[in-house]
């Protein structure tokens, strides 16, 4: 009887400890990214998935001299939640597939051709940035 006492008490406390817990939000670290190094990219928007945990784009750069990169050079563009992104004013509504646009990322350190935004300007100059201190919503450049 005492085994059968002993193993439902540390059952209700292992409950009420996960009861009580606060609400653990996981999310990666950014680390993988050079915040030494800016890559600005032009180019048409190729896929954007907007859900959380965060907006991706897939942007089809192009060159300076004007020819576009293959398909297999295409970069994906880590963005911040959706919830943020809205309030910036980038809903899928501004960032339709086929648009041009110039994003300014931290590449990835391995190289491989994606990064973690720091702005997009829209075709029609509209600037949204991955911070609220720098962000104007009227548009005009960095």
């Amino acid at each position: 009887m005492k085994l059968f006492s002993a193993v439902t008490v540390v059952a209700i406390a292992v409950v009420a400890a996960s009861v009580a817990a606060p609400p653990v939000s996981a999310h990666h670290s950014h680390a993988m990214f050079d915040g030494s190094k800016v890559a600005t990219l032009e180019g048409t928007i190729t896929g954007v998935r907007f859900a959380n945990p965060h907006v991706y784009l897939q942007l089809r750069v192009t060159r300076k001299d004007g020819t576009t990169l293959a398909a297999a050079e295409t970069w994906a563009v880590e963005m911040s939640t959706v919830q943020n992104q809205t309030q910036r004013g980038l809903t899928p509504n501004v960032l339709p597939h086929g648009a041009t646009i110039v994003v300014k990322v931290n590449p990835l350190f391995s190289g491989q051709r994606s990064g973690n935004y720091t702005n997009v300007v829209l075709i029609n100059g509209v600037r949204n940035t991955s911070t609220d201190d720098d962000w104007k919503p009227e548009g005009g450049s960095q």
